[in-house]
């Protein structure tokens, strides 16, 4: 007989009975370290009720409690008796399964097949949904060295006001993550959220979810940057006013963040992205909005601490917090200042009845060595700010705004007292391109074949528009 091959099919088995024990105690920590994270956020406070660990299996009961009057207080809100006795506190349940081999979806050794639910029981005189199911599951499988399934799900439940009668309905939203490489790859989406009321109607439809991540929940709560991907999508929004008789319709709302994080450099780019399809109310009808902002060279350390001093003034007396903010930021903005960050708008776009215009802005420090003496030296700060802007308008949109803005200074002279709103409004019509016009003639705006273009720069503490030289009151001497 091989004895070798039998010395190591035992050792084989020996593991597989032995290690479901170790994924044990490895899920065990991770539970730790997931409560530590909760209470590094001030106002939450979550603790471990039970933990039964067995061999190939474990369940946790684990309250988490947010204190509303902490939380209220340090945001300067009025106390009042509408708040409950004690802290709100909303109990957790994990169970899992260990090992030693995890035959499901993800086949293999080292796997924990778990799930996160939590009842809500404590809801249900506030919202009614199916008695079978809890108020949030998430199921998936786990690997103890990385890798990681899931789906999640809240289900459809509604809930009335007594005081008023206004009514809410969610019809309920699922979502299913997949390991991808090293990220994760989430979509969800829910297809109705609705607020019926005596004073106002609000309606959500067909709402999307789509994230991709290199990190994990633990990092993020405590204020860690990671490369990831989100977008958000609404394809419709309404809401009637009862009281003005007004309808808002909103179509095609999106929202993307992208974060880049650069381990090498230690720093990270963050885009952000606004958008809006067609706007339609009582004021505005207006389509192809959109707005995007990114934010480059963020310092992680700086990051870092602004976290823990953001947790560590949350619920500090409002009168303490100037003293902590100026020792924060002596130790730690310069560092952030060094990197050259950037506030770039690359994108501002809209179109209205009028006509259409366009805008992008870079800004960015540069040149910084040393702190201001004080914060409020706005001349330090020109000297070393580097910007450039870009605004395109179409004639009748740009004739639009100035029209507007000889409105109010027509409105503000005492000599149009007697003026109808429509003698007003021609006055204004009749002005605006003669403004427009000498607005040209002095350099301020250049002309174009589809309308207007206005260009401004500003470098080592002199700003000029379209070339001409503009003097800064506040300008370094």
């Amino acid at each position: 007989m091989n004895k070798p091959l039998l010395i190591g099919g035992g050792l084989t088995l020996a593991a597989l009975a032995i290690s479901p024990y170790f994924i044990g105690n490895g899920l065990q920590d991770r539970v730790n370290t997931a409560i530590d994270a909760v209470n590094e956020q001030v106002v939450y406070q979550a603790s471990i009720a039970s933990y039964d660990k067995g061999w190939f299996s474990s369940r946790a009961e684990i309250d988490v409690a947010i204190d509303l009057a902490a939380l209220m207080s340090a945001q300067q809100v009025d106390l009042d008796d509408t708040l409950p006795d004690g802290n709100p506190t909303v109990k957790v349940t994990l169970t899992a399964n260990h090992g030693p081999v995890y035959f499901g979806d993800g086949v293999g050794i080292g796997k924990v097949h778990y799930t996160v639910s939590v009842d809500g029981s404590e809801l249900r005189e506030y919202a009614s949904w199916d008695e079978t199911q809890a108020i949030y599951l998430n199921e998936g499988v786990a690997g103890l060295f990385g890798g990681l399934t899931y789906r999640d799900e809240i289900p459809a439940f509604s809930a009335t006001s007594d005081e008023d009668g206004t009514t809410l309905s969610f019809s309920g939203y699922k979502g299913e993550a997949t390991q991808q490489g090293d990220n994760i790859v989430y979509i969800a989406s829910s297809d109705e959220f609705t607020v019926k009321g005596p004073a106002l109607n609000m309606e959500m439809a067909n709402i999307s979810v789509n994230a991709q991540y290199a990190g994990d929940i633990i990092a993020a709560m405590k204020g860690e940057l990671f490369d990831s991907e989100l977008a958000l999508k609404i394809a419709t929004m309404s809401f009637t006013d009862f009281e003005t008789n007004s309808d808002v319709a909103i179509k095609d709302i999106t929202f993307s963040a992208d974060t880049d994080v650069n381990k090498q450099t230690n720093l990270a780019n963050v885009y952000v992205e606004y958008g809006v399809g067609e706007l339609n109310g009582p004021d505005i009808d207006a389509s192809d909005m959109t707005l995007g902002v990114a934010v480059n060279n963020l310092q992680l350390d700086f990051i870092r601490a602004y976290q823990d001093f953001s947790n560590e003034t949350l619920l500090m007396p409002a009168e303490e917090v100037p003293a902590k903010m100026m020792a924060f930021v002596q130790d730690n903005l310069l560092k952030q200042l060094k990197t050259e960050p950037e506030i770039n708008i690359t994108k501002l776009t809209a179109t209205v009845p009028e006509g259409s215009f366009s805008a992008h802005a870079n800004t960015k420090l540069v040149g910084i060595t040393a702190l201001p003496g004080t914060l409020e030296d706005v001349g330090y700060w020109v000297s070393h700010l580097l910007a450039d802007a870009t605004i395109t308008a179409d004639k009748a949109f740009a004739e639009s705004m100035m029209s507007g803005y000889m409105m109010g200074q027509i409105l503000a002279n005492p000599q149009a007292q007697g003026m109808s709103p429509e003698e007003i409004q021609a006055a204004a019509d009749q002005q605006a391109p003669m403004m427009i016009n000498s607005f040209a003639q002095q350099g301020l705006i250049k002309v174009t074949e589809d309308g207007y273009e206005t260009q401004l720069t500003l470098k080592d503490g002199k700003a000029n528009v379209n070339g001409t030289p503009i003097p800064l009151p506040f300008a370094p001497q």
